[in-house]
């Protein structure tokens, strides 16, 4: 049992992948961390299955990368079927920004992910796992947070206490529950029976269809927006294959989840005895999104602050980008260096970028689940039209990921996720190897060479870099930009640097030296760190 009163910086409740990503961001900035999960091993049966490269990028920041990629596959994109059974739609992954960098839509095996994520955990001394506890209550306890936990099998509750709490703990979350926080429904709700399944055998795509030679190679997953029954079928890693089918009026759960009548619809594609049913449930795509995500100490973070429908694969990816985009601020603030007012900004920056890509994956949802057989036609006429004018500029699914556009960032030149841009280091590091997630300046190597005392005080505050890169010629310069994406990258947005944050997103981008200064001051003061003001900053 966990010792009565104990204190820690974080409690983290929920050991899925968004908990388990939490708990290594939190772990590795040395935040005493506890985790509670109520069950005792990783949830057994998959769930998500895709992932883009900015939660490969986290998952890099983590050290997990490495692992992490061997236990995944690109996935080169979606091709949706019209009523006719006819490509109608096709969104194509761009193709990785340089060798080093990875690649935007990936599949993994969710069990496997969630093992390799709670392995990462034991190399932290100061992060505590206990497995088989259930979070029974939330408190206020003095600008700290109690928690009532309770061991599996036993009825005595201990408290536990902390600075602040992150509620990792699902769409059901007890947590939210707990602190009577209400839901609000963007309206969308359709019941889909998922299918996973180890296949055994080879495919075998019905006459019925046009099967683009990516889908029957592996590389593409397929949405069938047939009126008479939506569908998708996603490739996963290995043996892994899934099917989705849109559930019709009057069809009932407990039928659909029967075997007979999975093989009435797995025959079209495989022989049924080459396929052995890893799970299939009953799920109600929706779109909720709680309305408070911070109450005081206790943090709201994935689906239990939002639930995505997964047209656009972004469920798991909102909460992963949750904890990304919240702990760095926990830190500044567990380390008195900024004052916990900091933390409105969390909902403040999360909500927004996540209801940009609800609406559009209710408005897909929307389409995909068309029943009538004339309004499907009108689709597909209507998205056809779409494809021709797009012929020469491809779309992408992770087009649908927005930038930051309220918050911690400038909302003038800020907000985006810096690019992996392509650097040379002499020793195989990367632009994020070089970030190592911390407040960063980039500049090239002859612009930004020292700061005014007033604002490096603050910026070594805040373990603030500069880092300079040079020319490709540039040999004093240990960071070079050998294929110019760097000088491209800042002159395109006409921009003297840039102040990157420690998720990688985009602050600012300065457009001349007095603005970095300007802007400089400004993260400072909205750190809460320093009231210097522009004026007092001397200049050169």
């Amino acid at each position: 049992m966990l010792a009565e009163q104990s204190d820690f910086d974080v409690v983290i409740v929920g050991l899925g992948p968004v908990g388990a990503v939490a708990a290594n961001l939190s772990g590795s900035l040395g935040l005493k961390t506890l985790v509670l999960e109520r069950t005792d091993h990783a949830y057994l049966k998959p769930r998500a299955i895709v992932f883009d490269a900015e939660i490969m990028r986290i998952f890099a920041s983590i050290g997990l990368s490495a692992r992490i990629a061997k236990a995944s596959r690109a996935l080169g994109g979606s091709i949706y079927l019209g009523a006719d059974r006819r490509p109608i739609r096709t969104f194509r992954a761009r193709q990785p920004a340089h060798a080093q960098a990875w690649h935007p839509s990936n599949l993994f095996y969710q069990p496997e992910l969630e093992s390799i994520l709670r392995d990462g955990l034991n190399r932290f001394n100061n992060v505590t796992v206990s497995l088989k506890h259930e979070v029974a209550g939330v408190s206020d306890a003095g600008g700290l947070s109690a928690l009532k936990v309770v061991p599996e099998g036993s009825s005595q509750a201990s408290e536990i206490r902390a600075r602040f709490v992150l509620a990792c703990d699902g769409a059901s979350s007890t947590v939210r529950k707990s602190l009577q926080i209400p839901l609000d429904d963007i309206g969308f709700e359709e019941r889909w029976l998922v299918v996973d399944t180890f296949m055994n055998g080879t495919m075998r795509w019905p006459s019925t269809h046009a099967i683009p030679e990516e889908v029957q190679r592996g590389e593409y997953s397929l949405m069938v927006c047939d009126p008479a029954r939506p569908s998708t079928l996603i490739p996963g890693v290995g043996r892994h294959r899934r099917w989705e089918y849109m559930l019709l009026p009057g069809e009932r759960d407990e039928d659909v989840v029967g075997s007979d009548w999975l093989k009435q619809q797995l025959s079209q594609w495989i022989d049924p005895q080459d396929v052995e049913i890893v799970r299939s449930a009953v799920y109600r795509f929706r779109a909720l999104i709680a309305q408070r995500w911070r109450m005081k100490n206790v943090f709201l973070v994935g689906d239990a602050a939002h639930q995505t429908p997964p047209f656009y694969g972004q469920g798991m990816c909102h909460g992963i980008r949750d904890a990304a985009q919240l702990i760095w601020k926990l830190e500044l603030v567990l380390n008195n260096v900024s004052r916990a007012s900091l933390l409105d900004s969390y909902q403040v920056e999360r909500e927004p970028h996540v209801r940009e890509i609800v609406a559009a994956s209710v408005s897909a949802g929307a389409q995909v689940c068309i029943l009538d057989p004339e309004a499907a036609v009108a689709r597909d006429r209507e998205f056809r039209r779409i494809e021709r004018e797009r012929r020469d500029a491809p779309v992408a699914m992770t087009d649908v990921v927005p930038p930051i556009r309220a918050g911690i960032v400038d909302p003038k030149s800020g907000g985006m996720r810096i690019p992996e841009l392509a650097v040379e280091t002499g020793d195989g590091r990367t632009l994020d190897d070089l970030l190592a997630g911390r407040f960063t300046l980039l500049t090239r190597c002859y612009e930004v060479d020292s700061l005014p005392d007033e604002l490096a005080a603050g910026w070594q505050k805040i373990a603030g870099q500069i880092l300079r890169v040079g020319a490709a010629d540039d040999s004093d310069c240990p960071v070079r930009d050998a294929s110019g994406d760097v000088s491209r990258w800042l002159e395109l947005r006409e921009a003297y640097c840039a102040i990157v944050r420690p998720d990688r997103y985009v602050y600012a981008m300065p457009c001349d030296r007095e603005n970095l200064y300007d802007q400089l001051t400004a993260l400072l003061e909205e750190l809460l760190l320093s009231q210097i003001s522009s004026a007092e900053v001397s200049r050169p």
